[in-house]
């Protein structure tokens, strides 16, 4: 059968209490190496379940990794029966097809400049110079706290009477400019990601420090990962399941005989209780499968 990675359980101790080591961390409370799969793709997650055999495993993933099938290019010998796919399913095949269009690049010619624009662009440059008398420049770069890649950031100088906002570039660079008159000896600026992964923060500049080109480094939080003992068997659908093949309610029992049977010939979501609502409002229904049948 397929393994279905999941994490019934996630650990409750912070991750920040654990000791660093090769490949992952150790948890002292329950002596035992926590591994971190977060960088592994399913196919190295799968042997090193594989080579663990039946001793269970701690791990840390990204959520998106978890709570679904492992997908495995290349055969893994775990045990399992198998057996020819019948009329159980037949019948029920799912089909799509994607066509993607891509626009013509077209590449504008280069325009030689002519004295015209020489005299408006030295024109341009005197009203900056000018703008730049009343107003003073605040700029930077903004990367996360654990890799130093860029991120997407709002910029506030928050002042009582008003806001003044900028953000940030693909880079990571962002430039905001306020009026010089309204700078006292101290100013707080925030950082807002648009990420939730990264912690919003707020720093308070002297003047002299404020004109600077800073570096500015928010804090990684880890909400989009969770970490605990790993389970790779399917969760079993319930009477307060509601299973959907193919577009048609299935009666649970008949699913997790068929799944266990022929479990690479389906593609499951899983939807946990928190989401259900989404799809009905029967307060009964805990969890929901929603389920196609892979073509042949």
């Amino acid at each position: 059968m397929t393994p279905y990675l999941r994490i019934e359980k996630p650990c409750e101790e912070s991750l920040e209490n654990m000791h660093l080591v090769s490949g992952g961390k150790f948890c002292d409370l329950c002596s035992k190496k926590v591994i971190d799969f977060s960088d592994l793709n399913d196919f190295e997650i799968a042997k090193i379940l594989e080579k663990a055999g039946d001793q269970k495993v701690c791990g840390i993933f990204y959520k998106k990794q978890i709570n679904r099938p492992l997908h495995i290019e290349k055969e893994i010998s775990y045990s399992s029966r198998k057996t020819t796919f019948t009329s159980v399913a037949a019948g029920l095949v799912l089909s799509a097809s994607m066509i993607n269009s891509y626009p013509a690049q077209t590449i504008k010619p280069a325009i030689e400049k002519s004295a015209t624009l020489e005299s408006s662009k030295r024109n341009s440059e005197k009203e900056e110079d000018k703008k730049d008398n009343d107003h003073f420049k605040i700029s930077g770069k903004i990367v996360s706290s654990n890799k130093g890649t860029p991120l997407s950031v709002k910029v506030n100088f928050i002042t009582v009477q008003k806001v003044y906002s900028s953000a940030t570039d693909k880079d990571g660079f962002y430039s905001l400019e306020i009026p010089k008159e309204i700078l006292k000896y101290e100013s707080l600026l925030e950082f807002v990601p648009t990420d939730y992964t990264f912690d919003r923060k707020l720093i308070i500049y002297k003047i002299e420090d404020l004109g600077k080109k800073q570096l500015v480094k928010l804090d990684y939080n880890r909400m989009d990962m969770v970490y605990g003992m790993i389970d790779t068997d399917f969760p079993n659908a319930s009477e307060k399941s509601l299973v959907i093949v193919n577009g048609k309610r299935l009666d649970y029992k008949s699913f997790n005989s068929s799944y266990r049977l022929y479990s690479t010939r389906y593609d499951v979501h899983y939807i946990p209780r928190e989401y259900v609502k989404f799809f009905t409002s029967k307060e009964t229904v805990e969890e929901i499968y929603i389920v196609f049948i892979k073509p042949k």
